[in-house]
């Protein structure tokens, strides 16, 4: 099957090169869930689904270090804030049922090699049309709604410690 992606690499993907911005960021957006979410979730969930498909590493997980960089103001000049560490993946993918592949990435912050393959996984998986529905319903929508939930939750606690320094009462009106 390794044979079977590197053949087909230009043609892959559900989405071209030049795939509309729509496809883009719904990809970007289910990424995103699939790298923020919890690992153990994500094994509950590849535990319903690995009996239907077979996988082999194109790039098996390994661990590096990226260079994060800021700007003053945002605006302002670039400068090295600091390096993170990151595990990357890369899996080629083939459902029983279909005739074609599908190649699916992961970057994921830290050393964990085992969320970047379920990612990677879940990232091919979710460029086959029939997987895509049931997986949009049952773990990315769900993930995204929970860390909804805990942005939410986290700026209610920021807001109690705010400051509103215009309502103080200064000493001079006496």
């Amino acid at each position: 099957m390794m044979e079977y992606c590197r053949k087909t690499r230009a043609t892959s993907h559900n989405l071209p090169v030049e795939a509309p911005q729509e496809a883009q960021a719904a990809r970007k957006r289910r990424m995103a869930a699939l790298a923020l979410a919890d690992e153990a979730t994500l094994e509950a969930e590849a535990a319903k689904f690995f009996d239907s498909f077979s996988y082999t590493f194109l790039r098996r997980p390994e661990a590096g270090l990226v260079m994060l960089e800021g700007r003053a103001g945002n605006s302002g000049q670039r400068f090295n804030l600091g390096e993170m560490p990151v595990t990357r993946c890369v899996v080629c993918l083939k459902p029983q049922d279909s005739g074609r592949a599908a190649e699916g990435y992961s970057f994921i912050q830290g050393n964990r090699p085992r969320h970047a393959e379920l990612a990677a996984v879940f990232d091919a998986l979710l460029q086959f049309d029939g997987w895509a529905e049931a997986l949009e319903r049952s773990l990315i929508e769900p993930l995204l709604a929970e860390r909804a939930e805990r942005l939410q939750k986290r700026a209610q606690e920021t807001a109690r410690t705010k400051v509103d320094f215009f309502t103080l009462v200064r000493g001079e009106d006496e």
